[in-house]
């Protein structure tokens, strides 16, 4: 399973979608930060992968081996996950080739198969040799809910990606909300981007980014009323649990990385360039988002919520 929270959520649904249309005997091997959030959404067995160093990286391959699975997807590009399944011995090992990898898998799939034209879960669906299904028709997965926080709107600000995909108003859209609680959720690089929206609307805002743990977060999510957050693994997270929510899309494209479900709108600005999939903006000016105005976002929130 991939490493980032929004690829490894979109995992998550084509194999319970493969679980479920195949019944398919079928476990995952989550990268070890993850495993918590993945047991909370998913049923399906899961194997650590712990590789903080070469021996946990070699004692995770033989955890692998005496399972004596017949077949390994892999979903991540990278060099080491093809790496990973070729040290497992697992006679099968399907996944793109990339990365001059193609060597180190049985069945690889062209390079075509990960453009950035049809949704993530469409290579993903290739991957694990499952129907694709658009990401709409997604069923959510119910999860306990944080009563204290129930019908809130939440604010996810962050994303690790770079400054091309972080939105600059959430504080005007805060301040447009007249008596909506609004609850900020997001890491530690997030906590001083949560005070200053909380400052801008004193009183009515709680920033809770930085002192949660993910579990805690998608029970916070769960209770929302409506989610507003950049194209992150919290957006992707909220469609994944029904949550309606707004994705605010920069230098990114929703077409590849749309969030799961129906209760979804994308708010998009004007830029020639976008989407350009660049972490800074090449011009400097971050048209693509700065052409997205908080009254813009407030009334995609109005209309999911009619």
């Amino acid at each position: 399973m991939p490493n980032w929270i929004g690829d490894l959520i979109l995992g998550i649904s084509v194999a319970i979608r493969k679980k479920r249309t195949e019944e398919s005997d079928l476990s995952l091997i989550v990268p070890e930060q993850l495993c918590g959030l993945t047991a909370l959404l998913c049923d399906l067995p899961i194997i650590s992968y712990r590789r903080k160093n070469i021996a946990e990286f070699f004692s995770t391959i033989q955890l692998v081996r005496e399972q004596s699975y017949s077949k390994l997807y892999i979903l991540p590009h990278s060099f080491s996950s093809a790496l990973f399944g070729f040290f497992t011995r697992i006679p099968s090992r399907r996944g793109i080739s990339a990365e001059l990898r193609g060597w180190m898998l049985t069945e690889w799939l062209p390079a075509a198969f990960a453009s950035r034209i049809r949704h993530l879960t469409y290579e993903y669906s290739e991957v694990v040799e499952t129907p694709y299904r658009d990401p709409e028709e997604w069923e959510s997965v119910a999860l306990d809910k944080t009563a204290e926080y129930n019908g809130v709107v939440v604010f996810c600000p962050g994303a690790a990606y770079g400054p091309a995909k972080r939105w600059p108003y959430f504080a005007r859209l805060a301040h447009l909300l007249d008596n909506k609680r609004v609850v900020i959720v997001g890491d530690d690089r997030d906590r001083s981007i949560g005070e200053r929206i909380a400052a801008a609307v004193p009183g009515r805002v709680i920033n809770r980014a930085g002192d949660t743990t993910l579990e805690q977060v998608a029970a916070i999510l769960a209770a929302a009323a409506v989610v507003i957050s950049n194209d992150s693994g919290l957006l992707h997270l909220a469609g994944f649990l029904g949550t309606p929510c707004v994705g605010i899309y920069g230098s990114t494209s929703s077409a590849w990385t749309r969030p799961l479900g129906r209760a979804v709108r994308i708010a998009t600005g004007k830029c020639r360039h976008a989407p350009c999939y660049e972490r800074t903006c090449p011009e400097k000016n971050y048209n693509c988002l700065s052409g997205i105005t908080a009254e813009k976002v407030a009334a995609l929130m109005d209309d999911l919520l009619e």
